[in-house]
């Protein structure tokens, strides 16, 4: 049986085959861009195709995490 990459939704954390999930990178600019061929070069980013999961990833900011009180 082949090996599968799998990568994890950056909402929702659930694991899929990355064939399944929509890959992003940052732009020289800062916006996220849609790598449709999955070529692009630097850090990307995977959304699965759950609407909830789009539409809260409109507002994803990558590398603004807020830390958490110790």
């Amino acid at each position: 049986m082949p090996h599968m990459p799998s990568r994890m939704c950056v909402i929702c954390r659930r694991r899929f085959a990355k064939a399944e999930l929509t890959r992003h990178v940052l732009s020289e600019t800062g916006a996220l861009l849609r790598d449709e061929r999955a070529t692009l070069p630097g850090r990307g980013w995977y959304v699965c195709s759950s609407p909830v999961c789009l539409q809260r990833f409109e507002k994803y900011k990558p590398g603004k995490r807020q830390r958490r009180p110790a």
